[in-house]
């Protein structure tokens, strides 16, 4: 039984890690969500499947005496099987993106759906966020100095990353029909999902002066 909830943690260890990487702006709300919860019991049921079936008929190595070693069992089935449900056997390309055709499809699946379902629930949060901390930003003086200052904090945010976010910048600066303080909201978005609110936050509040615009006449 031991073995059994050792395995199943493993599987939700790694289904946690996954959601972590893809909502890095706010890991800890994603990872707390209920679809969330239900994507890592997902990873530790199919983590169970397989030492199920591995027990079965186990190879020698993976014994103890008669029984499965814990220790070995855990890191073959517990981790192996997240690689094995990711595994695919080649990929279809769709308007949607890439669909694994395999043991991956499951995940795949899932994945997409959670990550939907965790988007929405984020959403109206980053929103509010982004209104608050860029409330009194001007885009026209924040566009270049506020993500440079920003990213320069984070010394493994990949120069694709990067480049990804001048062009949405870039996209903002040429749509002559959207008004400053709404660009500001979409430029504090951007640079949070990459940094984060906190870093945000701050590179506003340190620049302070030198991005604030002018307050519209009454």
């Amino acid at each position: 039984m031991l073995t059994y909830m050792l395995v199943f943690l493993a599987g939700v260890l790694v289904g946690l890690a996954e959601l972590l990487s893809r909502h890095r702006d706010y890991p800890v709300q994603a990872a707390l969500s209920f679809p969330s919860f239900g994507y890592m019991i997902l990873n530790g049921a199919l983590s169970v499947v397989a030492l199920l079936i591995v027990s079965l008929s186990p190879p020698e190595w993976l014994k103890s005496g008669t029984e499965l070693d814990p220790l070995k069992t855990v890191l073959l089935v517990g981790f192996g099987a997240a690689a094995f449900f990711r595994s695919s056997f080649f990929k279809l390309r769709t308007p949607e993106g890439e669909i694994s055709v395999g043991p991956g499809l499951i995940i795949d699946v899932f994945l997409r759906v959670i990550d939907d379902a965790v988007d929405r629930k984020l959403g109206g949060q980053r929103l509010d966020d982004a209104s608050e901390i860029m409330a009194q930003v001007s885009f026209a003086k924040a566009a270049k100095a506020l993500p440079t200052y920003c990213f320069a904090g984070l010394r493994r945010l990949s120069p694709e990353a990067q480049q990804q976010a001048a062009l949405q910048i870039r996209s903002l600066s040429e749509l002559n029909d959207m008004d400053d303080r709404a660009k500001a909201v979409a430029l504090g978005l951007t640079i949070m999902s990459l940094t984060g609110k906190p870093i945000l936050k701050k590179g506003v509040d340190q620049l302070g002066d030198r991005i604030i615009g002018t307050p519209p006449a009454v």
